[in-house]
């Protein structure tokens, strides 16, 4: 059982003496519901009470519960019966499945009429009859021409035969599994429509054993290269690199969709940020200034964007020093916290504590004349209060006494301490302070909710500039758990750049110290771990920006397959470069005289769908997905993922309306979709689920960890990208047929067979025999229907049909631009073969 299931069948025990008590009684209807059913729907299973109604009207009557799933969809219908009226004709106490119109269930039988008519006006597929002590669960709704009470049931006849066998019990009931309609498997279980249709695959060269090639002689300095300029986001010893590295954007597509999709779900005072002047966050800043009136600022983008970047930049280089003057600027960095989470406001009241008297004070560690002006209302009330007599007779032993005042104070009390600070800067120096709270995100929410509190909290102590960076998802949670709801705040959200303008500016940077005199140069290098002479560093920087910069179709590419992650952006192109398809001697050879050598499609794609690696291995690619994986244990067509993601692009290019939501399609009429082709729809939510954890699809809530058949979701970027790799990259064909299990063992050998041959001829027939394998098998367990609502599935199908040899609309086709026809020798080689 799962950790959920354990948890409901210890409270199931827990609660069974009570249980069985209200039941001896033979309580009325009411009461059952009352003493047994709520308590093993709401306690037990765990279904959350705005998901059940009861007494839903329909024209049969009122049902007893209605389950619900998504947004309110019908799941399940319960009639209920007063407890020891369902009396089964059966001694056992065994699970048993059971014909809806046999003897044994005859007792049941007015009940089951009752719920079979409420499902129907419902239209919910699944329907249970209890008292409390008998459990039957049957299917209601059918659409196999079969009536319902020919059908057959689950019957568990006494609550010990629910104890006894709770985790059956509880994939019939409980909300997961009845969200997934794992509780309808079941009952087609019961049925005797379960078919083991396991099978056997077979590779041509097993992913799981992929090698690593051995890397050029400069590799480890261009990894090395990649590491410190170009994979980093945060070094707190470099942060003149991140700060000059940081690329200015006004707007961007990302920027655009998330926006959208964060207000209309989740805030409506945000706004796109333009990062090269800042002047929206600038003209916040001074209105506080006028106004004396606190304000909290929400930066808002995706993990690895710059956020902290932006913030330095903004107040060192961007900020006019006019303005920068009357800023007294507190940096609280949470990701250099390391202790319990419970802890983590104290720790940051004593960070506040040391940048603050490190920006008000004169003097570092503070001198008594600082402390002084800080507590100058206190020295004021002890001077004229009822320490005047000592004031007067002895100034030196007051000062004394007034200083230990001070010190313990500072540090039995720092947060009254730090409020203190906070007033004197504002009301002694004449400045605004901005408290900038860092990395948030990476603690659970409750973390998160705290530190957002107590920014506002400090608030009350003197006007401040609170900015608080996070990404969107930390958005999306915060605004579930109430505190964005409860402080207002602007929000800002900060534009992604393009991959290409992000490694152009760090090539540019890196450049720019190469050309400072050579000691110097050579000083900041060897700080770095270099041990290379700096005119190499000079020619690994020149083969980056021959790869990215010099190639929109590599930097657009990784765009698109990082979903704009700068992280990702940056880990792709990391890996590309450190491929040995690349061939990094060679390009820097041919900057001596040496042959020319390009960056094309072909080469591109191998380095980055193998990496370092002899074949492609999803295990060590989280980039490149397999569209034609197909579970053995439960094996579908191998085009299912393909055509997922192909119905999902149309459906959002098809909608015309602004509403995100509409764009994300629900699980469920997915499912509904693929149904009418015959595909069963657990296979349809494997798939989903595998797309989503690979991020080539996304759901309308961003922080959901797995998905169900009453959430939403839309394709992604890496989506998009994925249906180009397949219709545009022979690279992408060739790998997947490759490493791709296959049933067939004359299939594998076929094409194990022609990636020993050499020849552009194997090569294409390779390809072929891959592709009409998929095509067949899908045929068989995939039908597309007629009408125009499955024309796009049938465009989609024909388009992995028009990329057979034979099927070619144009003999050109044969050979894409990636292919390169004069060195096709290069991409049939044996996996673990160095070119």
């Amino acid at each position: 059982m799962s950790a959920e299931t354990d948890r409901a069948f210890l409270t199931l025990r827990t609660l069974e003496p009570d249980i069985r008590a209200a039941l001896a009684e033979h309580p009325n209807e009411a009461d059952t519901r009352l003493k047994a059913l709520d308590r093993i729907l709401f306690e037990v299973m765990g279904w959350k009470r705005e998901a059940v109604f009861t007494e839903p009207h329909t024209e049969s009557g009122f049902i007893d519960y209605l389950l619900t799933v998504g947004d309110r969809r019908g799941a399940m219908v319960i009639e209920a019966k007063k407890a020891g009226l369902l009396a089964p004709a059966t001694k056992s106490n065994e699970v048993s499945f059971v014909s809806l119109s046999g003897p044994v269930v005859k007792p049941l039988v007015p009940g089951i009429r009752q719920a079979l008519g409420y499902a129907t006006e419902k239209g919910v597929a699944v329907a249970a009859v209890t008292d409390g002590e008998t459990w039957l669960f049957f299917r209601a709704s059918r659409t196999d021409g079969r009536p319902p009470l020919e059908g057959k049931g689950i019957l568990f006849p006494t609550l010990t035969s629910v104890i006894e066998t709770f985790g059956r019990f509880a994939e019939l009931l409980g909300p997961r599994p009845v969200l997934d309609r794992r509780h309808l498997a079941h009952l087609k279980d019961a049925e005797g429509l379960a078919v083991g249709d396991a099978e056997q695959q077979f590779f041509a060269f097993d992913p799981a054993e992929a090698r690593m090639r051995p890397r050029d002689p400069l590799a480890h300095d261009a990894s090395l290269l990649f590491s410190q300029f170009f994979s980093r986001l945060s070094d707190e010893q470099d942060r003149e690199m991140l700060r000059d590295c940081f690329v200015e954007t006004g707007e961007s597509r990302k920027a655009d969709l998330e926006l959208q999709k964060i207000i209309q779900k989740v805030l409506n005072n945000i706004s796109s940020l333009n990062t090269e002047h800042g002047g929206a966050l600038q003209a916040e800043l001074e209105r506080t200034m006028t106004s004396r009136r606190s304000e909290t600022v929400l930066l808002i983008g995706n993990k690895g964007s710059g956020k902290s970047t932006f913030i330095d930049r903004f107040f060192d280089q961007i900020l006019p020093s006019s303005v920068r003057e009357r800023c007294v600027v507190a940096r609280v960095d949470l990701g250099d916290y390391h202790g319990d989470p419970d802890k983590i406001v104290v720790w940051a009241i004593l960070k506040l504590r040391e940048t603050l008297e490190a920006g008000v004070c004169a003097n570092t560690p503070p001198h008594y004349e600082d402390l002084q002006g800080i507590f100058f209302k206190e020295y004021q009330r002890w001077r004229n209060g009822a320490r005047r007599p000592l004031y007067q007779k002895d100034k030196d032993e007051f000062k004394i006494q007034f200083g230990e005042h001070m010190e313990k104070r500072r540090e039995k009390e720092p947060d009254e301490y730090v409020r203190l600070l906070l007033d004197w800067a504002t009301r002694g120096q004449g400045k605004l302070p901005c408290l900038i709270f860092d990395n948030t995100d990476q603690f659970p929410v409750e973390v998160q909710d705290a530190v957002y509190q107590l920014a506002h909290s400090l608030e009350s102590a003197a006007p401040v500039f609170n900015i608080v960076p996070i990404t969107d998802r930390t958005v999306w949670r915060l605004s579930k758990a109430g505190a964005l709801q409860s402080y207002a705040a602007k929000s800002f959200y900060l534009p992604v750049p393009e991959a290409k303008e992000i490694i152009s500016r760090r090539v540019s940077f890196l450049k720019g110290k190469l050309r400072k005199e050579p000691n110097a140069a050579r000083a900041y290098f060897s700080s770095k771990g270099f041990q290379v002479e700096v005119n190499n560093l000079q020619m690994l920087a020149e083969a980056v920006e021959k790869v990215f910069v010099e190639n929109d179709f590599v930097s657009g590419l990784i765009g698109r397959l990082g979903n704009f992650d700068i992280r990702r952006m940056l880990k792709l192109a990391e890996r590309i470069f450190l491929s040995p398809e690349i061939k990094i001697d060679d390009i820097i050879r041919s900057k001596f005289g040496g042959p020319t050598v390009t960056t094309d499609k072909f080469r591109t794609h191998r380095a980055l769908i193998k990496g370092e690696y002899d074949r492609f291995s999803e295990t060590e690619n989280e980039f490149v997905s397999n569209l034609f994986y197909s579970n053995p244990q439960r094996p579908g067509s191998p085009l299912l993922s393909f055509y997922v993601l192909w119905i999902l692009r149309q459906r959002m290019n098809s909608i015309r309306s602004d509403s995100v939501e509409e764009r994300h399609w629900l699980i469920t009429d997915l499912c509904e979709y693929f149904e009418a082709c015959g595909v069963a729809e657990e296979l349809v939510l494997h798939c989903v689920r595998r797309l989503y954890e690979r991020r080539l699809v996304e759901a309308l809530d961003p922080n959901l960890q797995d998905l169900g058949m009453a959430d939403k979701i839309a394709i992604k970027e890496s989506g998009l990208a994925h249906i180009e790799l397949v219709l545009s990259s022979t690279v992408y064909i060739e790998q997947m047929a490759l490493t791709a299990g296959v049933n067939e063992l004359s299939t594998r050998d076929a094409i194990r067979r022609r990636s020993y041959t050499k020849n552009s001829t194997a090569f294409i027939e390779l390809r072929d025999v891959f592709l009409r394998y998929l095509l067949k098998v899908d045929a068989a367990r995939l039908t597309i229907p007629e009408g125009a609502l499955y024309g796009q599935l049938a465009e989609a199908r024909r388009n992995i049909r028009g990329l057979c040899a034979g099927d070619r609309p144009h003999p050109r086709r044969a050979f894409p631009r990636d292919d390169h026809r004069r060195r096709p020798h290069s991409t049939t080689q044996r996996p673990g073969e160095a070119h």
